[in-house]
């Protein structure tokens, strides 16, 4: 853990490298209640971000297990949506201080919905239809992207 002043200098300063994760089973897509900011309060996607000295891959295994439960062997299947920029007014840390994440989203599709084990991070997970996540206002300006670039990349 950084000492919370020089984590909050970073965050002033510097954009953060973070990983999503977007699992689809059928369809849809599995949100988790976010219960920090930024974010605070909406359906997203499980993710965090990568640690010094940390490969990808060593984050998106950590993140697997830490925020669902999920152990990973390899990548298992995980696939690189592409690199999105992430801004958001808020942060962590202070409701003043912006936040700018440099995403690496991954997505796998799994044929039956894995027992998720719920972290301090979200209060509840739950699966929702890719279409309505796409092109509802009720989610994410950023959920709606990732459920739209997965309808058009992926779903079909």
């Amino acid at each position: 853990m950084l000492d919370p002043k020089i984590f909050k200098t970073i965050v002033e300063h510097t954009p953060l490298v973070s990983i999503d994760l977007c699992l689809v089973c059928r369809g849809e897509i599995l949100l988790g209640k976010r219960n920090n900011e930024p974010l605070k309060g909406w359906w997203v996607t499980p993710g965090g971000r990568i640690q010094k000295n940390e490969t990808w891959q060593n984050g998106l295994r950590r993140i697997a297990l830490s925020e669902l439960g999920l152990p990973v062997e390899g990548t298992d299947g995980f696939t690189l949506m592409g690199i999105w920029d992430h801004f958001y007014p808020n942060s962590a840390i202070d409701q003043k201080i912006s936040t700018h994440y440099l995403n690496l989203p991954h997505y796998t599709c799994v044929e039956t919905r894995p027992e998720i084990v719920a972290d301090d991070q979200h209060s509840e997970f739950e699966w929702f239809d890719l279409k309505v996540v796409a092109s509802s206002e009720a989610f994410h300006t950023y959920m709606g992207y990732y459920a739209d670039w997965l309808i058009k990349e992926v779903v079909g």
